[in-house]
């Protein structure tokens, strides 16, 4: 008896073929060969297998016990198979991809809900989940494996992340439409010197830059409301509450409902980091979503006192 692993994966083929519908003339029809091919073919796997699988009896292929025995395990192969082409096929799709996005709250009432829309048109079948945590917590998320990216502030620890520079954008000064200093072409740092402001949070890096710019010029801002994020900043000026320093990325989205944005005729930044887990490789769903990222980022960075009002 010559060795069971000699058998090819053709004559496994033709053996469940047979299995399937019954005569050798059927099996040689689906497999578009000759019927004496397919009887040859069984007379091959039968020598090899050291197995007799059919009865002849008068002209039939009768299926022994071995045969039936057998075919419980070739067609738990094939589901096996069928698995893995459907796999391969999900995969080419993206009908399985989960791209999971970390992203600071500016990022997110900003860029995040066009990128993610126009990463939806080009891939439908992909499911994205946005989380929406503080610069630490995006950090855990990452490191922990939760998140495919994070967009960190530029003040986040990244020691064990593969990470760089996402943006850089000149902060803008914020206010009503209607406000006396609103047709400006600039604002210098004097301007908003007696102005009730509405600050971020006194760990946010930008913030602690407008404080020590204030400082080097023998200032004392007139902060009256502190705020972590952006977009609430940008609230509470439209609601009167005075003016802001903040990102312009944000505060674009605001124009629509009544704010202008001013450019300062002093340097201060708001800047943003890209991170990685350098353990998960990155997909080009997730490739192709910073991309996405990008370009927005760089449609929204024109010229602040482009946008009136």
């Amino acid at each position: 008896m010559q060795d069971p692993k000699e058998v090819s994966a053709r004559q496994i083929e033709v053996f469940r073929m047979v299995m399937r519908l019954g005569t050798a003339n059927r099996a040689a029809a689906a497999l578009h060969v000759s019927q004496p091919a397919v009887t040859q073919i069984l007379q091959q796997f039968e020598g090899r297998s050291g197995l007799k699988l059919f009865e002849r009896r008068k002209g039939k292929l009768v299926p022994t016990p071995e045969a039936h025995a057998l075919m419980e395990e070739v067609e738990r192969v094939y589901e096996g198979l069928d698995a893995v082409q459907r796999k391969i096929l999900a995969l080419q799709t993206h009908a399985e991809t989960v791209l999971r996005i970390g992203s600071l709250h500016a990022l997110a009432a900003s860029v995040m809900p066009w990128a993610l829309t126009e990463f939806q048109r080009s891939y439908p079948r992909t499911r994205c989940q946005l989380l929406v945590d503080s610069s630490r917590g995006l950090r855990e998320s990452l490191l922990q494996g939760a998140v495919d990216m994070a967009f960190l502030g530029d003040e986040a620890d990244t020691s064990g992340l593969i990470s760089s520079l996402f943006y850089e954008v000149a902060a803008v000064c914020v206010l009503p439409a209607a406000h006396p200093m609103a047709r400006r072409a600039s604002l210098q740092i004097q301007d908003l010197r007696e102005v009730p402001l509405v600050a971020l949070s006194p760990l946010d890096p930008a913030q602690r830059r407008l404080e020590a710019a204030f400082a080097q010029q023998g200032i004392e801002p007139r902060f009256v409301i502190e705020t972590p994020f952006s977009a609430t900043q940008c609230a509470l000026v439209l609601a009167g509450a005075g003016l802001a320093v903040t990102n312009p990325l944000v505060a674009r989205e605001f124009v629509a409902l009544g704010l202008r944005c001013i450019p300062l005729a002093f340097e201060l930044h708001f800047r943003a980091l890209l991170a990685f887990n350098p353990r998960l490789p990155q997909s080009r769903a997730a490739q192709e979503f910073v991309s996405l990222c990008r370009r927005e980022v760089t449609l929204r960075v024109r010229p602040a006192w482009s946008m009136v009002g």
